[in-house]
């Protein structure tokens, strides 16, 4: 899906995986994966501010937490995470079971 070295800490990338597009983000050392679609104007996600967990969409400030999916603001909004696995010098991601 994506190379480890492509993503240093605090960056933001959107690729393609599972059909869909997903931002992907390092915080802490960790990589997380979300939808890259904001549930309020289709604004894209992976081009958001990164402040922490929280990352913002660009249209208009909606902010998701990058570990839940689940929205600060507003509240009760949320987007699909997914499962990351960093092994081997690659990043893969792949929707978690319920």
């Amino acid at each position: 899906m994506l190379a480890s070295a492509e993503l240093p800490e605090g960056a933001r990338r959107v690729v393609h995986a599972e059909g869909r597009d997903l931002a992907v983000v390092r915080v802490g050392g960790i990589v997380y994966a979300i939808d890259n679609v904001c549930p309020h104007r289709n604004g894209e996600l992976g081009h958001g501010d990164l402040q922490g967990h929280h990352l913002y969409c660009p249209l208009h400030a909606w902010c998701f937490d990058v570990r839940t999916g689940k929205a600060f603001f507003p509240e009760g909004a949320k987007v699909e995470c997914f499962e990351v696995k960093e092994e081997g010098g690659r990043i893969w991601a792949r929707r978690r079971l319920p």
